[in-house]
């Protein structure tokens, strides 16, 4: 009996043995699965997606009024230290100090009627250095009505003109004022562009000896540049058959024969933008000046003349003096022009491609009435000058939103 109990006692304590043994390795096994569960799989790499950069955007506008009380502001320049000088139609020329009008020149000989008087104003492209300016206007002299084209010396302290130098006399000038054109621009080059209106004379803008209807490249000094029309025209002569130059706009640099924009005004139809080089316009209105019917580029009778790369259409909303637009801030429009227009009252923005082809219009700005005149300063914000003909006023435009 004795044997039997030890061996059950044995069986026992092994039995004990084997059931604790079998706990440990399932308490380590639950153990083991439980850390296995409890491992966090690695999360997949997402890919990097390239940054999308923000494109140009058409600008936000902030307009303000610089000056009021103006009467007929009509052409806009700003000297290098940032001063902005203006003429008005009746033969003044002052600049704005504390914002207020400072009168510097009274052209005496200037003769303001209709649609002429003080018009084109403009800085020689090495001001800083010889201080010479330029204006455009219908003058009296003894001899009778012109339009010519005249130099000043500002001086140093832009309070007066003076070494006064007619450089281009004998631009034909209607007595009545109209078609003057007579808009001003110096290239970088030193060279000037001078664009003139017919005087309403039906002659003059297919007449290569009359400086009317007429775009003129010339010297400082008023003589022919090169690259100018051959005899028999006057040797000032760049293109011909123009109605009104009321606006040039010039690249920096010619591309193709091609040296800027002229903006023209129509007559029953068709304000024109054109490419600013030499060849025939084709403007020619019947004898008395008839222009019913007469087209501005009369394919017909001079098929080689030059089409325009805009034109109104009917009606005519008389298109003025343009600048180009420059800068980042300005957005999808930089490298547009901004062409002041009159009968339409407002800025219309032309945005043209490489190839001078049309690819966006719009009207901007159309709470001022007549816009006579637009420019930039040296920070690419842009200035227009109205024409209302009481209290008018240059205007500050302010692009952001780039």
């Amino acid at each position: 009996m004795g044997k039997r109990f030890t061996s059950f006692h044995s069986q026992t304590r092994l039995t004990i043995l084997v059931v604790l043994m079998t706990g440990v390795v399932i308490s380590m096994l639950f153990v083991f699965l439980q850390n296995q569960q409890t491992v966090t799989a690695p999360k997949p790499t997402e890919p990097q997606l390239p940054q999308i950069k923000k494109g140009p955007v058409e600008p936000t506008l902030h307009s303000s009024e610089l000056i009021g009380g103006l009467s007929h502001p009509w052409d806009m320049v700003f000297l290098p230290d940032g001063t902005l000088l203006f003429n008005e139609r009746a033969g003044s020329i002052s600049k704005i100090v504390d914002g207020k009008k400072l009168v510097i020149a009274n052209i005496a000989d200037v003769y303001a009627v209709g649609e002429g008087g003080l018009t084109g104003l403009t800085l020689d492209s090495e001001f800083a250095t010889n201080r010479l300016l330029y204006t455009c206007f219908n003058a009296s002299t003894k001899s009778g009505l012109d339009v010519r084209l005249v130099r000043w010396k500002l001086s140093a302290d832009s309070t007066q003109l003076t070494d006064r130098s007619d450089i281009v006399t004998g631009i034909p000038s209607n007595g009545s004022g109209r078609h003057s054109g007579c808009r001003v621009r110096a290239a970088k080059d030193g060279s000037l562009w001078v664009g003139t209106g017919d005087a309403a004379k039906a002659s003059n803008p297919q007449d290569p000896k009359s400086l009317g209807g007429k775009i003129m490249h010339i010297t400082r000094d008023g003589m022919p540049e090169s690259g100018n029309l051959p005899a028999p025209f006057d040797p000032r002569i760049f293109s011909y058959g123009h109605r009104n130059v009321q606006g040039l706009v010039l690249f920096d640099q010619p591309k193709g024969g091609v040296f800027g924009y002229s903006i023209e005004h129509g007559s029953d139809v068709d304000d024109e933008v054109n490419l600013l080089k030499s060849g025939n316009f084709g403007w020619a209105p019947k004898a008395t000046y008839v222009e019913a019917g007469i087209p501005m580029t009369d394919l017909s009778r001079f098929p080689d003349a030059i089409s325009a790369i805009w034109t109104s259409g009917s009606p005519t909303i008389a298109p003025s003096g343009a600048t180009k637009l420059t800068g980042q801030k300005w957005g999808t429009w930089n490298g547009a022009i901004a062409v002041a227009v009159l009968k339409g009252k407002q800025v219309r923005i032309l945005r043209f491609d490489e190839n001078n082809v049309l690819v966006e219009q719009k009207s901007i700005l159309t709470e001022f009435g007549r816009v006579r005149s637009t420019t930039l300063d040296r920070d690419g914000n842009l200035y227009l000058t109205t024409d209302n003909g009481s209290n008018d006023k240059i205007i500050k435009v302010v692009p952001s939103g780039n």
